[in-house]
């Protein structure tokens, strides 16, 4: 009898923990309210430009690069920020951009996902005790201590705002920049051929 009812109470516990764990994930694609808002542009760029402005974008912006799939039309990057209050706390955040053409064929459509951790360092001593003296501690060394206080994904627009105008400021840039070498080429005076010398009769 006692098997049976510790039996029942280890599934009872199993269950629980199973279903506390799914609290947070189970509504991932249906609530509204952790939505991210404002995460996707259209572009009227090819997704070969638009894609290589993100790149750039995001470089400009002080992100490290950790991959790039052109095929898939995928960047992964992210950024370290320390406070400027307090030097000890700083934020981690890592972006996901994706490239993919528009569905008439004519721009590109850009999805970012980014998400921020906050750590905090702490320092601190180790301690020993003098052998003659065992009441008194002296410092013996250094230890660091990480302690991540918050994480989750970036919900503010403001942030994805930004990123898409700096982004549209790259394509614009890019567009007079081809637009300027085009009129050069054009522009461009043909060279001269040059009359053959007659023959000088001997």
């Amino acid at each position: 009898m006692r098997v049976i009812i510790r039996f029942a109470l280890s599934m009872a516990a199993v269950c629980l923990v199973a279903c506390a764990g799914s609290r947070g994930v189970d509504k991932a694609f249906t609530d509204n309210k952790s939505a991210v808002q404002g995460n996707s542009h259209t572009f009227r760029a090819p997704p070969e430009l638009t894609l290589r402005i993100v790149t750039g974008t995001l470089v400009q912006k002080g992100f490290a690069i950790e991959q790039v799939d052109s095929e898939m039309g995928l960047i992964k990057a992210a950024r370290n920020l320390t406070d400027t209050k307090d030097p000890n706390t700083n934020y981690h955040i890592s972006a996901t951009a994706y490239v993919s053409a528009e569905s008439d064929g004519g721009g590109s459509v850009v999805s970012l996902a980014a998400s921020q951790q906050t750590v905090l360092y702490r320092k601190g001593h180790t301690w020993a005790m003098l052998p003659l003296l065992p009441i008194i501690p002296i410092p013996t060394g250094r230890k660091y201590e990480t302690v991540v206080t918050g994480e989750g994904s970036i919900l503010d627009g403001t942030f994805y705002g930004d990123f898409f105008a700096a982004v549209e400021r790259g394509l614009q840039d890019a567009s007079a920049l081809n637009a300027t070498r085009m009129a050069a080429g054009v522009a461009k005076p043909a060279e001269a051929v040059p009359a053959t010398a007659p023959a000088v009769e001997r």
